[in-house]
């Protein structure tokens, strides 16, 4: 009897910390999608003093929630290719524990970001992303700025899906 308790107590336990795993993995992937997002819809749409200062004040804000600015293509070319090893890896860590998550909990399962990224990326070797990426900004030294999830999305994600994230048709401001 007691040791139903103690079981039932303990599977509470895990429940709960899944629930703040996924809530914080949510949270950072939903950034990530804004982050994706917000440059390319600013630059589709004239932009007036205000909305240059909407911007840089929705930058500022990510970069104040994610405790780090986003990672853009000025630092990615001075970094050691270890470190771009390492964002590389991350990223696909944060996308296979969502992905781990889904599948273990159904009730998670959507067409989200991550989703995108399996579908988009599957079979791409880190190297070749870590190469594409160096491509990019030694090709696009004007496009220095953009950040390196859009560069990942735009040459090897978008590509090579079907439909945007909640099966949004892809667009040029996707």
């Amino acid at each position: 009897m007691f040791g139903d308790e103690i079981k039932s107590t303990q599977q509470v336990i895990i429940m709960k910390k899944l629930n703040v795993i996924c809530v914080y993995v949510l949270v950072v992937l939903m950034l990530g999608v804004v982050g994706l997002s917000v440059p390319k819809m600013a630059a589709a749409v004239e932009k007036s003093t205000e909305q240059k200062a909407d911007q840089k004040a929705l930058k500022k804000g990510l970069e104040e929630t994610l405790g780090m600015p986003v990672l853009k293509g000025d630092v990615w070319q001075v970094m050691s290719h270890d470190s771009k090893i390492a964002f590389i890896w991350g990223f696909g860590h944060v996308v296979s524990i969502e992905q781990h998550l889904m599948e273990k909990f159904p009730e998670l399962k959507r067409d989200s970001f991550v989703t995108k990224v399996v579908e988009g990326m599957a079979d791409i070797p880190m190297e070749t992303v870590i190469t594409r990426v160096n491509e990019y900004y030694q090709a696009n030294p004007q496009k220095i700025e953009a950040p390196v999830t859009n560069v990942i999305w735009d040459l090897m994600i978008k590509p090579n899906i079907k439909t945007g994230i909640a099966g949004r048709p892809l667009s040029k401001i996707e």
